[in-house]
């Protein structure tokens, strides 16, 4: 059947309008995906998207809020904005992974006390049942009693996908298995190639300093990442040979943003490779990662380095007090009476402030203490000693015997107040 002529020629028009249309849209450069969200083919969702700018990796959970390594920490960190939570792995005498920094319970548990008899408490000595049994939250504050060690099963659950995850290998040579049964517990939870965790950040990242065992463990899971670290960081200077062998088998190495420049950052990616950063926590060198250009920003303090990539104050919890200064080699012993090593802290308002309950931590979580009673006078100082003395108005001396303030590279110092919420962060750079 013929159709009418007015029919046709609003068929014609109708043609020309969607060809102009498909012209005008093919002239449109595409779109680039939307900042705000990302596609988790594996979680069959949308998420937010990591912001632009490193990675932030979350050593040890956030641990300079919260014991390291245990849940408080790690919930801390996920609840701060860390895109990837960073544990160290250990091995119990019955063949099971462990989340804990150290080789041995000591330092961060309560060990010497539940089992006296067992110097020097090492983590391969005792079962699982035996570690369970430890608090490994009372050494940082008794607000944290009763966390306990996770297994490296518990930590995953923990977790659920919410950030990414980067285990290290800690000491492969000391456990016997490690490196088959942390390639086992991946497989078992699906963890086997370089896929997005709901934030959009690597879901799995291994990690180590030994290399023969990142080797080991590459041969297993060759598609899962892994990052090389090596004190000094001497990959980031390394020989085009070197890197290019790098290349074939880890996906990154770190560096450090006060010993190496963009330049050299930048040189070690053009293999390939990406770069993690040192540990740093001070908004200056969270700064310095940033611009030079790191793939991966490691910080104790994942809402300090979220604040510093979106250019907003860091902390806004001061009350007036700040850290002013630190001597930390002065002349003659580190912890001389009544002299040596000190951070100086400052009373920033026209009042007096009485700082009694604060504390100090400094990289190494050694506490310091101010005295009791301890006022900063309007705009004054107040000296904060290591070693041992007489304390005096504007002077407290802690009586240690050994120095705790580092020399070398970098150092952190972290002020909390009484209710330990941290009130001011201070870095120096040492060399």
């Amino acid at each position: 059947m013929r159709r009418p002529a007015f029919i046709v020629n609003h068929l014609r028009s109708a043609l020309v309008l969607v060809a102009a249309l498909a012209a005008a849209a093919a002239a449109i450069p595409p779109a680039e995906a939307s900042p705000a969200s990302t596609t988790d083919t594996n979680q069959g969702a949308v998420h937010r998207a990591i912001p632009r700018g490193p990675v932030v990796w979350s050593h040890r959970g956030a641990s300079k809020n919260a014991p390291e390594e245990t849940t408080a920490a790690y919930e801390r960190a996920l609840a701060d904005g860390a895109d990837v939570l960073e544990g160290d792995l250990a091995q119990t005498k019955d063949g099971v992974l462990v989340v804990i920094h150290d080789n041995t319970l000591a330092r961060t548990t309560n060990v010497e006390e539940v089992f006296p008899d067992r110097a020097p408490w090492n983590v391969a000595d005792f079962t699982l049942a035996e570690i369970k049994q430890l608090d490994a939250g009372s050494w940082w504050n008794p607000a944290f009693a009763g966390q306990r060690i996770l297994t490296l099963h518990e930590w995953f659950e923990l977790n659920h996908g919410r950030a990414g995850l980067a285990p290290e290998l800690k000491s492969p040579t000391l456990y016997p298995g490690m490196v088959e049964n942390l390639a086992k517990e991946l497989r078992a939870w699906g963890y086997t190639h370089d896929f997005k965790a709901k934030n959009g950040a690597p879901q799995i990242w291994v990690q180590s300093f030994d290399e023969a065992g990142l080797r080991q463990f590459h041969a297993l899971l060759p598609e899962v990442p892994t990052l090389l670290l090596r004190s000094g960081y001497p990959f980031m200077t390394a020989s085009d040979e070197v890197l290019t062998e790098l290349a074939t088998w880890t996906t990154a190495v770190a560096g450090n943003p006060v010993q190496n420049t963009a330049s050299q950052v930048a040189r070690v990616q053009s293999f390939g490779l990406q770069v993690v950063s040192e540990v740093e926590d001070g908004p200056s060198l969270l700064s310095m990662i940033e611009h030079q250009g790191y793939d991966y920003m490691f910080t104790d303090v994942p809402n300090v380095a979220k604040a510093v990539l979106a250019d907003k104050k860091p902390l806004r919890t001061n009350r007036g007090v700040i850290v002013d200064s630190v001597v930390y080699n002065p002349e003659g012993s580190d912890v001389a009476v009544n002299g040596g090593e000190y951070v100086a802290l400052r009373n920033t308002t026209d009042k007096p402030i009485n700082i009694s309950g604060y504390t100090l931590r400094e990289f190494g979580n050694t506490l310091l203490r101010v005295g009791e009673d301890a006022v900063i006078e309007p705009g004054s100082l107040y000296k904060v000693y290591v070693g041992p003395g007489t304390d005096r108005p504007n002077a407290h001396f802690n009586g240690l015997t050994a120095p705790v303030l580092a020399d070398t590279v970098t150092d952190h110092i972290y002020l909390y107040n009484p209710d330990q919420v941290m009130e001011d962060l201070y870095s120096y750079i040492a060399s």
